[in-house]
């Protein structure tokens, strides 16, 4: 902006936004820190390959040469740091005529302060909104224009929604981390878990691993129904009086942010989803010469990806 003015007033302005801003920025709860492994960054993006794994170690008969056993090409994820900010104006008249100019700022800066974690925690759960969209969405795309490409598109590594029901391995073999439809019922609940420890516990080689499942996160429409199923000691509805098998098997995590009400999702907590920080708040208070208006202006970055899609299972999740 032309004619920026900076002054003694407006520095000083600037050195209390900080305060502000991180005094309300914790009195907002996100679900998103309790879900994603949050990494710092230093860089416009992070690129590295998925865990691809080696094969199982051979028997070596006495006096013969160990059996060399070849890497496989595994999947290239691109996770860029997006960038986040808001612009506010002061007219000259509004801060030259207000008593106390800072508490005008103080209850901007506060606002911001509620704004990010609120922010933040609406466009990672983009990840679990559109994670079934069967023509991709723009939250999984990390390309950065004449940067770097991100050849997956829309969707995740492997080229397919996050929760999909066929996503390839390395040796040909197929996975299904998505149920069309399949309400949250204990018999459903029973079944996804099964499949995920049982049928998706392999890694881009197909070797078995172990993969344990710790978090049922579902929308507030279904907290009632999660606690019926996993609360009680007998199988909820039975007249045998059996044994919950599943009774405080997984923790329940309710995302109000979570558009669809009857969708609920089976996975592990810091597994397989990645938040990135790559700058934290900074402001800015100046004056604009040619119109003597003050602004206040806030930027930040931060992005997010799919890891490993294996630690997240899906059922009854919107396609489109």
């Amino acid at each position: 902006m032309a004619g920026v003015r900076r002054s003694d007033f407006t520095e000083a302005m600037k050195k209390e936004m900080y305060p502000w801003y991180f005094e309300s920025y914790d009195e907002t709860p996100t679900v998103y820190e309790s879900l994603f492994d949050i990494q710092q960054s230093n860089a416009a993006y992070e690129k590295f390959t998925s865990a691809i794994g080696l094969g199982d170690l051979l028997e070596k008969p006495e006096g013969e040469d160990l059996v060399a056993d070849s890497p496989m090409e595994s999947y290239t994820i691109v996770c860029k740091n997006r960038t986040f900010g808001r612009q506010v104006r002061f007219s000259y008249e509004s801060v030259k005529d207000t008593q106390k100019v800072a508490d005008l700022l103080k209850a901007t800066v506060g606002t911001w302060g509620q704004s990010t974690a609120r922010t933040k925690d609406k466009w990672y759960v983009q990840l679990f909104n559109y994670g079934a969209y069967t023509a991709g969405h723009a939250v999984f795309n990390n390309t950065i224009s004449g940067v770097i490409d991100d050849s997956s598109g829309n969707f995740i590594y492997d080229g397919n929604p996050f929760f999909y029901s066929a996503h390839p391995d390395k040796v040909g073999n197929t996975y299904a981390n998505a149920t069309a439809s399949g309400s949250l019922t204990h018999t459903n609940l029973k079944t996804v878990y099964t499949t995920y420890t049982s049928t998706n516990n392999r890694d881009e080689r197909g070797q078995i691993v172990t993969i344990t499942p710790d978090t049922l996160l579902i929308p507030p429409a279904l907290l009632f129904t999660a606690k019926v199923i996993l609360a009680n000691t007998a199988i909820p509805g039975s007249a045998d009086n059996d044994v919950n098998v599943l009774a405080n098997i997984v923790n329940p995590i309710v995302w109000p942010r979570l558009t669809d009400t009857d969708a609920w999702f089976l996975g592990k907590a810091k597994m397989g989803l990645m938040a990135l920080n790559r700058q934290e708040a900074i402001f800015e208070f100046f004056q604009d010469e040619t119109n003597k208006d003050f602004y206040a202006t806030i930027f930040l970055r931060w992005g997010g990806c799919v890891t490993n899609w294996r630690y997240w299972y899906s059922s009854n999740l919107a396609t489109s």
